[in-house]
C-alpha cells in the first residue's frame, strides 16, 4: 500500500507539475527542459533510496553506459534519459530544430557509451593487481525458514557448510555467505552452533564473510543487521554493523561505523544499503579497491523483482568503477565489473555456489569524489533559464506598454 501511495503520489505530481510550467513557457526552449527538473526534484524530495521511489530512478536500469555513469551516477543518467525524451517529444509536438538536435545528440552519448562499456577490458583499469577468487554462497533458504526458527539453525548451518567444502575446492580467497545466514545472534547466543564453522574456515583457510543478525547489551536489546568477517585461522577480523538497514523492520537499528575499511581494502554493504549510492562512494573514497554486497531477497518471491534489485549493485558498481560481488539467499547472486555488466550469475532459487575472480581497482571516478555535482548544475542551470526567462518576458512587456503609452501621447 505504501509503495502504490508513493508511485502514485509520484506520478501524479509530475504530471501536475510539469505540465503547469510547460504551459507558462511553451513558446520557449526551455519548457524541453522541466520534465527533467521536475522528475529530479521529486526523487530529492521524495527520498530516491525508497525501494518505491527508485523505481523512477531509471538510470540503474543502464548501468552499462560508461564513461557517462562514471561523471553522471544514475541520478544524472536518469536526467538524461527524461531529458532526450522531452526533447523527442517537443520534436513531433513544435518540429523544433533544437529539440531535435538535442534528442539526437543526447541518442550518440547513449549509444557511443553503451558500445564502449561492451567493449571495454577491465584489464585496462587494474593493471597488474593480481586477481582475489572470490566464492559466493546461494543457500536457497526460504524465509520462513530463516526468521523465527532457530531449531532450524543446525540443519542451515549444515547447508552451508557442504556448498563451502565443494567451493573451496577451487581454492578461494573468500568465500561470502548471504544477509542473515544467522537469523540469532549465533556469536553470542550460541555460540557451540559456531564451532563447526570456524572449523569450516580453518580447512578452507580462506577468509570467510558472514551475514548475522547481532543482539546489543543494552537493556533494549537492539539488534543490527551485520556481516562476520572471519580471516582464513577462523579468528574475527572484523564486524560490519548496516549504517542503512531496510526500514521495515522497527527491531533493527542503524550503528555508526568505526572502522575505514576491511581486510584488503575491501567495501562491505547489506541488503537495503544496494540503493543508497552514499555509502559507496564513501568506499571509495576513502580507498576500497572493490565490493562485497551481502543481501536476502527472501522477501521477492517474484523473479522479475530479484533481477530489478540487482540492477542497484551493478549501477553501485559502474558507478565507482569497481568490481562488486554479491551473495544473496535466493538471488540473484552475480559478479559485476567496473563496466556494469555481470561476468557471471546463478540461477535464483537454487541451493549452489558461484566462483570468480575480481580485481582491485585504485583509480576514483567524477562521480566517486564529487557525487551528483552534474545534476545540481543542472538543476540551477535550468531554474537560472527560468529567472531570466521570466525577467526577460516582463521587460518586453513593460517596453510594449510604455511604447504604447508613448504613441498614444503623440498621437493626441
Amino acid at each position: 500500500m505504501l509503495g502504490v501511495t508513493v508511485a502514485t503520489t509520484f506520478a501524479t505530481s509530475f504530471l501536475i507539475i510539469s505540465g503547469k510550467f510547460i504551459n507558462r513557457f511553451k513558446d520557449t526552449r526551455f519548457s524541453m527542459f522541466i520534465p527533467s527538473l521536475v522528475w529530479i526534484l521529486l526523487l530529492y524530495m521524495l527520498n530516491f533510496r525508497l525501494l518505491t521511489v527508485s523505481i523512477f530512478d531509471v538510470g540503474i536500469l543502464f548501468p552499462s553506459s560508461a564513461p557517462v555513469i562514471w561523471y553522471t551516477g544514475s541520478i544524472g543518467l536518469t536526467l538524461l534519459i527524461i531529458l532526450f525524451n522531452s526533447a523527442l517529444a517537443r520534436y513531433l509536438i513544435k518540429k523544433d530544430k533544437f529539440s531535435l538536435i538535442t534528442a539526437i545528440l543526447l541518442m550518440s552519448i547513449f549509444l557511443l557509451s553503451h558500445i564502449f562499456s561492451l567493449n571495454s577490458n577491465p584489464i585496462n583499469l587494474h593493471n597488474s593487481e593480481k586477481p582475489k577468487k572470490v566464492a559466493l554462497i546461494q543457500g536457497d533458504v526460504p524465509r520462513e525458514s530463516i526468521f523465527g526458527y532457530t531449531e532450524r539453525l543446525e540443519k542451515r548451518i549444515t547447508r552451508y557448510i557442504a556448498l563451502s567444502e565443494n567451493a573451496a575446492k577451487e581454492k578461494p580467497d573468500l568465500i561470502v555467505w548471504p544477509e542473515y545466514t544467522f537469523p540469532v545472534d549465533v556469536m553470542n547466543e550460541f555460540p557451540k552452533k559456531m564451532r563447526p564453522v570456524i572449523n569450516e574456515i580453518r580447512k578452507t583457510n580462506a577468509g570467510f564473510i558472514i551475514g548475522s543478525l547481532l543482539t546489543g547489551r543494552t537493556k533494549e536489546k537492539r539488534q543490527y543487521n551485520s556481516a562476520l568477517i572471519f580471516k582464513g585461522d577462523g579468528a574475527l577480523s572484523g564486524i560490519y554493523y548496516a549504517r542503512d538497514p531496510a526500514p521495515f523492520n522497527r527491531n533493527i537499528r542503524s550503528k555508526d561505523v568505526t572502522e575505514e575499511l576491511y581486510p584488503d581494502n575491501m567495501g562491505i554493504t547489506l541488503c537495503w544499503e544496494e540503493l543508497n549510492a552514499e555509502i559507496f562512494r564513501d568506499y571509495a573514497r576513502k580507498g576500497a579497491k572493490y565490493f562485497v554486497s551481502l543481501s536476502s531477497n527472501t522477501d521477492l518471491d517474484y523473479s522479475g523483482f530479484k533481477r530489478y534489485t540487482s540492477f542497484f549493485s551493478r549501477a553501485r558498481a559502474a558507478e565507482n568503477m569497481r568490481y562488486l560481488a554479491r551473495a544473496t539467499q535466493t538471488g540473484i547472486t552475480q559478479i559485476i565489473d567496473p563496466f556494469g555488466r555481470v561476468t557471471r550469475r546463478l540461477r535464483p532459487n537454487c541451493s549452489t555456489f558461484l566462483t570468480g575472480e575480481i580485481y582491485g581497482i585504485d583509480e576514483k571516478t567524477f562521480y566517486s569524489d564529487y557525487g551528483d555535482v552534474f545534476t545540481k548544475i543542472f538543476v540551477i542551470f535550468v531554474f537560472l533559464c527560468a529567472f531570466i526567462g521570466t525577467i526577460g518576458k516582463r521587460l518586453k512587456r513593460y517596453k510594449a506598454v510604455g511604447y504604447e503609452k508613448h504613441r498614444k501621447f503623440h498621437n493626441g
